[in-house]
Parts: C-alpha cells; structure tokens; sequence
C-alpha cells in the first residue's frame, strides 16, 4: 500500500516539474524587447578567456544568438577585454578587429566568420586550418513576401539538414560549391550553390507544375494555406504525428485533428483488431481515406458487434506504416463530388514520404499499471535515382503491442446458479480466484509493414510514379469467460473450471499504385493511374470447445476469412485557363474512375460452425466464435463508373469560387448525382469569410450487400448480459424480406457549413468552421430483432418459417431506416510568437459536435411506433445511442511546443466530452463525464542529427467514469446498475468511451536522420 502511494507520489510530482519547466523556459524566452541587436549593452570583465567563453557571456546578456564554426574562427584563442555597459556593435567591432573576423546580423543572430582577405600590412595567420565549411544564413519568403517557416533546407549528397524557424530563417554549414535544396509543400523546390554570399534572400514560386493533390478538398494546382482554402482543412506534418508520442496512425490523428475519434474497443470480435474511426462524430464508413491522392480500400471487417460504428465498413488507417507518412491531409468538409462515395464527412489523404536520406524510429513504453508493454522500430530510406529528380523512398517498420487488461473481479456464481451451493463447490474443487476472469482491454498485437514509394522523370514534362505497400498483423483477444455452471456451452471433460476463449486473427493487408502524369504543349496536365488494394482477415479460435461435438471436439478451430480487393483507374486532366480569361486563375479539372469492388467469404472448418446434437441441448460450432458456415459463402464484384468536373476561379483577388459535380454508375443499385459549391471572400488580407453547400452520397459497401454469418453476441437479457447467438442475414434473405426490410440503397446528405478565418498578427491563424450535416437514408443494422419468450412474435413466425432453429434467438440485417442531423463547430487557433531564444508554437483546437435521429422508418411488417421508452422494435434505446451518444459532444485541446537549441519540451491537454450509452431500460442507462487527458515529454539532441524523446501520455493517469453500480452500488448485488457490469467484470463501460480505459502510459523513443 505504501509503495503504491509512494509511486503515485513520484508519478504526480514528476507531472508537475515537468509542464512547470516547460512554463518556466517558455517565460524565460519572453522577449527582452524590440531595440535594435547592436544597441543592447553588454558589460564585460574577462582576462586571458577562451573566445567561445566571452561569446556565450555576451549571449547571456544580450539574448542574441552566435553562429560560427570554432575551428574557422578559433575560438580557443585567448581574448582579455573590459567594457561597462558599451553597445554591442562596439563589442563586436572591438572583437573582428583584433581576431580578424568578419560578422554579419540576421534578425537575433550573429554570424561569425573569418576574414576571406587582410588588409595591406598584416600578415596572414598561416596557422590557421585551410576549412572550408561556413555558416550560410538565410531568409525565405513567398511569392509575396510572406516568411515561410517550416521550409526543409539540406546539403545536397550530405546527412542532417535544418529548416526555416517562425521568421522563415535558417542557418545552415555548407562549403562552397555546395548545393542547398529547398523543398515545402505547395512551392517549386530550388538548389542554390553556395558562393561568396553568405547571407541569402530567397523567394519560393507557387508548385503548379504537376497534377496531384496538393493540398486534399481542391483540384486546382493552385497553392493555397489553410486559411486561404474554400473549406476547412488541417495539414498535419510527420513531425506533428511523431510529436504525439504514440505510435499508431490512428490515434496519432486522434491528438491532432479535433473532429476525429477512433478508439480501441475490447470484447468486440473482431473489431478488437481493427479500430473504428470517425470524421465529426458520424461512421467510419462516412470517411473517404485517401493514399498519395488516390481511394484507398476498406477493411474486409463488418463491424457487427456492440460497438461504435455498428453495421459499419471502414478503413484500417492502423494498417499503414508510420514511419512512411511525410504528412496526413483532413477536409472536414462533404466532398462526394469531388472524389466520389464514402465523402459525407470529409476525407483523409495520407501523403508518404519522397525524399532521399535515412530516418530511423525506435519507441518503447508500458503502461503505468505495468501491461500493455509498446515497442516499435521504422526505418525510412530514400535513394536518388538519376540525374533528372528520381527517387525511390522504402520503408519498413515493426510494432509489438502486449495486452491490457481492466476488467474487474468476478462476482457471479462459478459452478451453479445456487450461491450457497456454489460456495461449497468452489471449496470442493480447490477455490477460485476472482481477478482477471476476463482480458477487457487492448488486444495483443504483432504488426509488420513494407512500403516503396517510386517517382521517376520519364522526360522534361512527364513522371512514373508507383506505390507499393504490404502490412501484416497478427492479432489475440479474450472472449467472455464460460464458466463450469455453463453446461451446454462446455466441455467438462474437458475445462472442469471452464475455459476463457480466444479470438486470434491474422490480417493482411497488400497495395500496389503504378501511374504516369505529365504535362501536354497546350498546358494541359494529365495524370493516368491504376490502384490495386485489398485487405483479409482470418479467424482463428484457441481454447474453446464446440459442445455439441462432447469430447471429439477440437479445442482450436479455423473459422474461415474475409477478403475485399478494390481495383481502381483514374484519368484526370487540369488545365488553368486564367490568363486567358484575364483573371488570376481559372482552373478546369476534369476526369472519370473505373472502380471494381469485390468481396469474399471463406466458410471455416465443419466443426468451428456444425451443431453435431441439435436435440441434445448444447451448443454448436467454435465457443466466442462460430465459424462461417458454407451457406454464409459469398464470392461477389461489382462494378463502378464515374465522372466528375471541378471548376475552381479566383474570380478576383479576394473572390474564390469552387464548383464541383460528379455522377457514378453503380452495377448493383443505380445512380448517384452530387454537386458542391464553395466560396472564399476576402474582406481584409487578414480576414475571410468562406462557405460551401453540397449534396453527397454513400453507396451500400458490397460487405453490407452480401455479409451474413451467426455469431455470438450478449444481450441484456432480464437485467443479465446472456450469450445469444444471433444470425446477420443479407438485404436480400427471405428472411429480411418477410421482416418486410426494403432493398438497400444509397445514403444521401447535404451539407453546409460557414466560417471565418484570420491572420491576425504575424505567424497567428484562426480558423472558425460552422457546419450541419443531414443524411436520409442511413444505412445501419436494423434489429436486434429478438425472439419471445412465449414464441409467438412475428419474429418467431419468420425464423420458424425459415427453418432456423430455436438456438438463434436475435436476428438483424442492413437497412436504410434512420435520417439524421449532425452540427457542430470547429476551432483552430495558433500562434507563434516572436521570441529570442528558442521557438514556440501554442495550438488550441476545439471541436463541437451534435448527431440527432430525426426520423426513425419503419417496415412494412413492423412500422416505426416507439413503446412508452422510446424502444422501436427494431431499434430500440441502446442502438440509438451508439448513433447519437457513443462519440464524445466536445473534444478541446491545447498543446504548447518549444524547442531551445538541443532541447525541446511538449505539453498538451485534451478534454474528451461526455458520452452515454442507454439501455432498453432507462433506468440502466449510464453517462460518463467529460475528462482532461495531459500529455507531456522533454527531448533533447544529443548529436546533430540524433534526438531522444522521454515523455508520458495520460501523465497524470487519468480513467473515465466506472460504471454507476461501482460508484454509488456499495456491493449490493440487488442494485439494478449491477446489470450493466456483467457481475462485477466490466468497471468501464465498453459501449461508449471517450479516450480507452489503460490510464498513463510512459515511453522513451528515438529518431534520427542521416
């Protein structure tokens, strides 16, 4: 107990030293004021110093910044000078004279070098060393004279690099002759050979040169920041996914995008291998994901269990290596369009990276509870290809994830429903311990990842371009434990103290992208690709049983795959015709996309599905599990056709009018027609105002077409989470059809949204987006449709009918029945200030967000009339509140970073909103409060090109609300919360969470660039 404290002690203290010296350097780089560098005073007292001493003397005192190589200026030289309060100039004036140097002022710095000649008369120092690498300094603009910062600057052919800070300076060491490369997204690079000038002034063009996505939500070539885009987008760099300290792409974005939410969720099936996401609080599959600019496949995973996202397809962003992504592009704006179906709440582009040298990554970490170990390593290559700009960027990367777990102790009966004779039982055959009955947490995990990214100068105006990735995971994760008393689902002979099951998956997943773009003579670029992706997932069960099989029954069990491939061709053309209209730009774009979807399920071996005794009172097939059986055996494809026209004009200076349409030909529903229309006005330089209205579309995923399987799921079955085998049909099924479930088709939406955005002082941006977004039509999983205790329901009559047997009690399948209305609003506020020591960046992010039912729809055998509660039939409390309450209203962040020479600290706060998850009945229903999640690290450099990071997230280990019957049950099993615990196994809810359940976490990680 002592020590449990003691450590809590140690752990709260350490939080607090370290945001308190991330306050206290921040304070100490105030600027000490604006008077001009060379007028600050400096006093001095020094006899027979070292030069480098009396420089960093000077530093201290002036808050000024010396650049220099200390072999060329020699600064182990002995220097003796005396000055009281003289003016810099006069200093350093005093200082060149003697040392013969030379000095040149770059905002707060001071550049040091030797005198390239000597004046008549003096000697020349012949012991000084012939070195010919200098400090080169710089300043880096727009095409408007606006600062750059953040712009990457590296020797061409040599390791290590630097880039511009808030002012858009640099200073780098180079020789003459040497080459600078200046690269930043949305601006031609250029190489500069260094010469005699050692302080350069240089102007990046706008890129405009090639037909990609620049920036995610326009087709126009155009560069624009984001506050100059017609609609909301966050440009997240590597350096700002790594800063996170976390290693999955997914919950890299969930701290640094506000209107994104992904999870990990536990006992889920296989959603526990796969996290679901969300853009502004609607489903994963409300999300396009886009790969180099390109669609990216969903996962082959239907989300079936009680999840977020249920009756969702989404896409696996955990399945691309981290260590690979240059930058993560998020519109947060409908753009079906644009880029077709999937866009109702925006899209994600991840950008990999194309650029030559090594990186490498290596993080490890636990939690504070002492599981849920993290190790991870990634290594990123770029080799130069040719004379002409070609490269060729690979990848590969490892993470381990060891399991977590929180569940809490067991309090039901073991052996029978009797306590007291359960209680005698449990002393007969040796007692029972209570704790860790069941693994509620993270799931263990090994990933494995390759990736190549290809671009080559075919001539002086066209590329080949290829992209090739392949990801591996294997995956294990606990069921609910089936214990003695649960006769028809074990084995005795088997598991005399019943067993704990295990889902194990293996999942695959494999891309390959080829292209060609260029440029025609009449200014027309084109870009033709093809992209090949798909993704599989294997079930596989370990210590189980299938009851009915008694003791022949396997205790492991193949339980069969599913697989999506996507084949993909594009065509685009873009031509800018503003100077032939006399406006400052008139961007066509046009193009058309031949998509061919196709998925499949592989039935598992006999025994993971087949009930061997029907009328013997035991279950069937694989226990946590069942098998696909070969009537759940689906090998479909569909095909897909579209095309789309995007007109973008900066109408004036200040007016920017986007105009987008695009129609897709589906083989297995029909037609799709959206349009957008978005606008940016200019009021001051600093200040616009934008807005956008569009309508889209979501096409029915070919999974929600044809997916049916019988798994096992737990209901709340009289005040008691109860197995329940429950039966997924198709759209199509008799059975759906006699339930009187239409066929399925498109979700459509529209979507407006108005905002602000501002420049309201030098490097500060505000960004203020409104938006409402209304789908009719949604596609979700209608049901559970639930058999009756008396047998006599309409559901009773159709299972019946069919031939389905009285083990399936719960059937469901996709439907179009619910509209919905989602608004919010999004803020973005960052700054940074002008400082002289160090740079700091300040971000506040804030996302506001409401999803409400507006209209539930009914069948034509059960219509849409809601009992007393507010339960319809077949969607009744607890499925609404995974639409309307399961995401958290609000996510706030605030982050500070600040890096001083070799030394960089983080700190950020993020406040998740309350959830809920309701129950048929009300008096169960539970909300969980908003919390505020800290993270912090400290990193320092320890060789210029080598930075080590110490950091935690969760620092001061923060968990979400336990479940009501542990607050306020006091043990009292009569209670009736004690329903929702499933006896005492689930502290936290499962159904609804706002940030997981593990609490602090701390690591240590490395990168380095060579």
């Amino acid at each position: 107990m002592r020590k449990a404290i003691l450590i809590n002690v140690i752990k709260y203290f350490a939080g607090q030293l370290l945001l308190a010296a991330l306050f206290a350097v921040t304070l100490y780089a105030a600027p000490v004021g604006t008077r001009n560098v060379l007028d600050r005073e400096v006093t001095l007292n020094i006899k027979e110093k070292k030069l480098e001493y009396v420089l960093i003397r000077i530093e201290e005192q002036t808050k000024v910044t010396f650049v220099f190589s200390s072999k060329l200026i020699q600064s182990d030289r002995l220097v003796t000078i005396s000055k009281s309060k003289e003016r810099l100039s006069v200093v350093l004036n005093e200082l060149a004279s003697y040392l013969h140097l030379d000095y040149e002022v770059a905002g707060d710095k001071v550049i040091l070098k030797r005198q390239l000649s000597v004046k008549a008369g003096l000697e020349t120092d012949n012991s000084t060393p012939e070195i010919a690498a200098i400090p080169i300094t710089g300043k880096i603009t727009s095409s408007k004279g606006e600062p750059l910062s953040g712009v990457s600057v590296v020797v061409r052919g040599k390791s290590g690099g630097t880039s511009t800070n808030a002012n858009g300076v640099f200073t780098i060491n180079a020789e003459a002759g040497d080459v600078l490369v200046i690269t930043n997204i949305g601006y031609k690079t250029q190489e500069i050979t260094v010469g005699s000038e050692h302080e350069l002034t240089i102007s990046l063009e706008d890129a405009v040169a090639e037909l990609t996505t620049v920036v995610v939500g326009s087709r126009s070539l155009r560069p624009r920041t984001n506050v100059e885009s017609p609609v909301p987008v966050d440009v997240i760099s590597s350096k700002d996914l790594l800063g996170t300290g976390q290693i999955e792409p997914a919950q890299q974005i969930q701290y640094t995008a506000p209107s994104f939410v992904s999870n990990r969720q536990t006992i889920a099936d296989g959603t526990d291998h796969i996290d679901p996401a969300s853009l502004r609080g609607l489903g994963p599959d409300q999300v396009l994901v886009l790969v180099n600019g390109k669609r990216r496949y969903n996962t082959a995973l239907v989300n079936i269990n009680g999840t977020v996202g249920k009756g969702s397809v989404g896409t696996d962003l955990n399945a691309i290596p981290t260590s690979s992504i240059d930058r993560i592009e998020v519109l947060r704006d409908g753009a079906a369009s644009q880029y077709g179906s999937d866009a109702i709440a925006g899209v994600i582009n991840i950008v990999l990276k194309k650029k030559t040298g090594t990186q490498v990554f290596a993080h490890a970490g636990q939690q504070y509870a002492g599981d849920g170990a993290n190790l991870q390593l990634g290594i990123n290559e770029g080799f130069k290809l040719g004379k002409k700009g070609g490269v060729l960027n690979l990848t590969g990367e490892i993470r381990h994830r060891q399991p977590t777990n929180r569940a809490g102790d067991y309090l039901g009966t073991v052996y029978t429903a009797n306590a007291t004779q359960d209680e005698a039982l449990i002393a007969q055959n040796g007692g029972w311990d209570r704790k860790n009955n069941m693994f509620i947490g993270n799931s263990k995990q090994l990933n494995a990842y390759g990736e190549a990214n290809l671009e080559v100068p075919i001539s002086n105006k066209s590329k080949f371009y290829a992209m090739g990735m392949y990801s591996y995971r294997k995956g294990k994760a606990a069921g609910f434990y089936r214990y003695p008393k649960q006769t028809s689902q074990v084995v005795a002979q088997f598991y005399p103290r019943g067993f704990l099951p295990y889902i194990e998956s293996e999942i695959n997943d494999r891309s390959l992208m080829a292209g060609i773009k260029g440029k025609t003579a009449s200014a027309w670029n084109w870009d033709v690709s093809s992209t090949y992706g798909g993704n599989q997932f294997r079930f596989d069960v370990t210590n189980s049983n299938n009851a009915s099989m008694g003791t022949a029954s396997p205790t492991s069990f193949y339980c069969g795959k599913l697989a999506f491939q996507q084949s993909t061709t594009n065509v685009d053309f873009s031509k800018d015709f503003g100077s032939h209209l006399h406006l400052p730009s008139f961007n066509v774009a046009l193009g058309a996309e031949m998509r061919i979807d196709m998925f499949k399920i592989t039935p598992g071996q006999e025994e993971s599905w087949k009930n061997y005794d029907p009328n013997g009172g035991k279950a069937g097939g694989a226990q946590v599990y069942p098998g696909y059986q070969p009537a759940n055996a689906v090998d479909e494809n569909r095909s897909v056709f579209s095309g789309y026209v995007d007109v973008e004009s900066d109408i004036t200076e200040k007016f920017l009018v986007d105009v987008a349409g695009r129609f897709e030909h589906y083989s297995d529903f029909g037609n799709a027609l959206a349009g957008k229309l978005a606008l940016r006005y200019k009021l001051l330089d600093a200040l616009s105002i934008r807005g956008a209205i569009s309508n889209g579309f979501r096409a029915p995923s070919i999974h929600q077409y044809f997916f049916n399987n019988t798994s096992t799921q737990f209901q709340l079955i009289n005040g008691t989470l109860s197995p329940s085998n429950t039966l997924t049909v198709r759209n199509s099924d008799p059975i759906a059809k006699a339930l009187g479930i239409p066929d399925l088709k498109e979700e459509t939406s529209v979507n407006y949204s108005l905002g602000i955005t501002a420049k309201p002082g030098r490097n500060t941006s505000l960004t203020i987006d409104a938006y409402r977004i209304d789908i009719k039509n949604r596609i979700l999983l209608a049901g559970p449709f639930k058999r009756t205790a008396a047998g006599t329901s309409i559901v009773d009559q159709v299972l019946n009918n069919a031939g389905i047997g009285t083990d399936v009690q719960v059937v469901q399948a996709f439907s179009n029945f619910v509209d919905t209305k989602t608004q919010g609003i999004d803020i973005i506020f960052s700054v940074s200030p002008q400082l002289n020591t160090g740079n700091l960046d300040i971000t506040l992010a804030a996302n506001f967000n409401e999803t409400k039912i507006k209209k539930v729809k009914g069948t034509e055998k059960i219509p849409a009339k809601p009992d007393s509660v507010g339960n319809y039939f077949y969607f009744d409390r607890a499925e609404q509140s995974r639409v309307e309450k399961a995401n958290p209203k609000n996510k706030v962040s605030l982050s500070a970073n600040y890096q001083y020479k070799k030394i960089g600290l983080m700190a950020r706060a993020t406040r998740f909103g309350k959830v809920s998850s309701w129950n048929a009945d009300p008096r169960l229903d539970e909300t969980y409060d908003p919390k505020i999640v800290t993270d912090a690290s400290i990193s320092y450099s320890i060789l210029p090109q080598v930075r080590v990071t110490i950091g935690a997230n969760n620092l001061f280990d923060v968990y979400p609300d336990k479940l009501k019957w542990f607050q306020d049950g006091n043990g009292d099993k009569s209670n009736i919360y004690y329903g929702n615990t499933s006896d005492g196994r689930f502290q936290y809810s499962r159904n609804a969470t706002q940030f997981g359940m593990n609490g602090g976490y701390y690591y240590i990680s490395l990168s380095a660039n060579f």
